[in-house]
């Protein structure tokens, strides 16, 4: 098994987990790899996984780590696990932030 078939792989197992989460309204723990390379753990609430140009997948979700709506390409995200644990109902503020993470 070659590099690129261990990231495919991975990547599946990420995007199968957080299919999971949000179809469960679950927090989901990631592993996150950011621009400069280093790596975090966070829980985070899922609100939207998408497809960009190129292929990109993006996970929009609020970082409890941040205390923000934060925006995780799938090919950072190392690993991804629901922690069983239910999401919150979102409040307003939550809400408008979430809607202008999409520019609108």
């Amino acid at each position: 098994m070659d590099h690129q078939d261990v990231r495919d792989e991975r990547q599946e197992a990420v995007r199968r987990a957080i299919d999971r989460a949000l179809l469960e309204r679950q927090v989901l723990r990631i592993e996150y790899a950011g621009v400069k390379g280093a790596t975090s753990t966070r829980e985070v609430e899922p609100s939207v996984f998408l497809g960009g140009r190129g292929g990109v997948w993006y996970l929009v979700a609020w970082c409890r780590l941040r205390d923000d709506v934060r925006v995780f390409r799938l090919n950072r995200i190392l690993s991804a696990e629901p922690t069983g644990e239910r999401l919150p109902e979102p409040d307003g503020g939550r809400l408008s932030r979430t809607r202008d993470a999409f520019g609108s």
